[in-house]
């Protein structure tokens, strides 16, 4: 009897010990309640929170005429904060940070309703892994993932850049298919849209991967488009010859309501 006793109490002490522990993790969980009120003082609205790529974010709503500047710009700890938050927050929505809510639909306009902001600006999101064994044997690869929006570059398996992109609209959409890239040029003029496409990086005609505008959404023909700075970085990364692969994968985002704003 005594050694069932015994027993007994080893199951519950683990059973107990498993709770605190979930207990524990519960409790260390960050609240960023303080940030969140700033963000209502500051007349922004919060329609929801989650995590995306291991990031804790929450979405507001946009106010028109804002911009991911002016929002960094208007909430105390975010202005504090504010080149990392403008930069953050940015390649978080695929973004960029000057494009302005415009009912207008002018150019350079965040025609996007909603803007997610990262509340832990230290942190990495971690939206490709780190390592992947089955591209050890390239010396480069690309990989486009037009699911998450953003394209990445491997160097024999390592993960060395992410960029954000904006892939073809619906009516339009980018193929998934595998590629070498067949030329290089800094300076294109599309034929087929009359348009600028610096940067150029030719995958299979007529798609290209190449400098251009991001809204925040897919919009392009079909081609693969990155900011300008950032397609003039990958041009000088990768030669003719360089294989990749475009994809399409659900991006990695859970949505809470009001999360992290008890």
């Amino acid at each position: 009897m005594q050694r069932w006793v015994l027993v007994l109490l080893i199951c519950l002490g683990g059973f107990w010990g498993l709770l605190g522990l979930h207990g524990g993790a519960a409790a260390e969980e960050a609240d960023y309640s303080p940030l969140c009120r700033e963000f209502e003082q500051a007349g922004l609205d919060i329609l929801n929170s989650g995590m995306a790529y291991g990031v804790p974010y929450v979405e507001i709503k946009v106010p028109v005429g804002a911009s991911v500047t002016s929002i960094c710009k208007r909430v105390p700890s975010l202005r504090a904060d504010f080149k990392r938050c403008r930069d953050k927050t940015a390649f978080f929505n695929a973004l960029h940070p000057l494009y302005i809510k415009d009912n207008a639909g002018q150019p350079n306009s965040l025609e996007a309703d909603t803007l997610k902001i990262p509340l832990d600006r230290t942190m990495v999101p971690e939206i490709f892994p780190a390592t992947d064994d089955s591209l050890a044997s390239y010396d480069k690869f690309i990989l486009v993932d037009i699911g998450k929006g953003f394209l990445a570059l491997y160097a024999q398996g390592g993960l060395q850049r992410v960029f954000p992109i904006s892939g073809g609209r619906a009516e339009k959409a980018t193929p998934l298919m595998d590629f070498k890239i067949a030329k290089k040029e800094e300076e294109h003029w599309s034929t087929i849209y009359d348009t600028w496409m610096p940067w150029s990086l030719l995958l299979k005609r007529p798609y290209y991967i190449h400098g251009g505008a991001l809204p925040g959404r897919s919009d392009s023909a079909g081609c693969i488009r990155l900011f300008p700075h950032d397609a003039e970085e990958l041009y000088h990364l990768v030669e003719v010859g360089t294989p990749g692969r475009i994809v399409e994968t659900s991006p990695l985002a859970q949505t809470y309501p009001a999360f992290f704003c008890r």
